[in-house]
């Protein structure tokens, strides 16, 4: 269980990486020049997600920020009923062996 929990935190850190993101880009909308960064999640072989963050050449796309806000929040709250389903699990198994 304590796998799961770790690979449930991981991706909550890097969905709240994205959410950053995704803030900074629009709260540059208007700011000539800026370019919008965007975020890559990867998988890790062990298990879990890295963000990685990278500059566009691009300038701020608000249906791209919209889609990646409300795509973000999603997969935080996925993440937290997952961890929260693996402490359950871990409670249920802790009552049978006591």
């Amino acid at each position: 269980m304590a796998d799961i929990l770790g690979i449930t935190a991981s991706a909550i850190a890097a969905y709240g990486v994205r959410q950053a993101v995704t803030a900074d880009n629009m709260a540059n909308l208007n700011t000539a020049g800026f370019k919008a960064s965007s975020v890559v999640m990867q998988e890790n072989r062990g298990g879990g997600v890295n963000a990685g963050v990278t500059k566009g050449a691009d300038s701020v796309d608000i249906s791209k920020e919209a889609t990646d806000m409300l795509a973000s929040a999603d997969g935080y709250k996925v993440n937290l009923k997952a961890g929260e389903a693996a402490d359950e699990m871990t409670k249920e198994l802790l009552d049978i062996v006591v």
